[in-house]
C-alpha cells in the first residue's frame, strides 16, 4: 500500500500543473453566457488546485504516521473532484446549431 500511496501522490503532483493551467483558463466559461451550471463548473475547477494541495499535505502526513489506507483515501478525493467537473460540463447547455447559424442573406446582381 505504501508504494501506491507513493505513486498516486506523484501523479497528484504532477496534476497540479495542468490544474493550474485550467485556473488560469477558467474565466473563457463565461464565453457562453452566465447560468448557475456554468458557475458551478467555475467554482470546482478554481477548487482543484487547492483540493490537490490540502489532500497532499494531510496525505503526506498521514503516511508518515504510517496510516497508509487513510493517506490513500485522501490521495482519491481530487479525482472525485475531477468527476464532479466532468459531470458539471455534460450538464452545461450547449447551444442549438440552429440558434448559432448566421442568418442568409439573398445576393442580388
Amino acid at each position: 500500500m505504501k508504494i501506491v500511496v507513493i505513486i498516486l501522490n506523484i501523479v497528484l503532483l504532477i496534476g497540479l500543473i495542468p490544474a493550474i493551467y485550467a485556473v488560469l483558463g477558467s474565466f473563457m466559461v463565461f464565453d457562453a453566457g452566465e447560468n448557475p451550471t456554468i458557475w458551478r463548473v467555475f467554482m470546482a475547477i478554481i477548487a482543484l488546485p487547492i483540493v490537490i494541495v490540502i489532500c497532499q499535505i494531510i496525505s503526506w502526513i498521514a503516511f508518515f504516521r504510517q496510516n497508509y489506507d487513510f493517506a490513500f483515501k485522501v490521495s482519491l478525493i481530487p479525482i472525485v473532484n475531477l468527476i464532479i467537473i466532468g459531470l458539471f460540463l455534460l450538464l452545461v447547455k450547449q447551444p442549438n446549431s440552429s440558434e448559432t447559424e448566421q442568418p442568409k442573406t439573398e445576393q442580388t446582381k
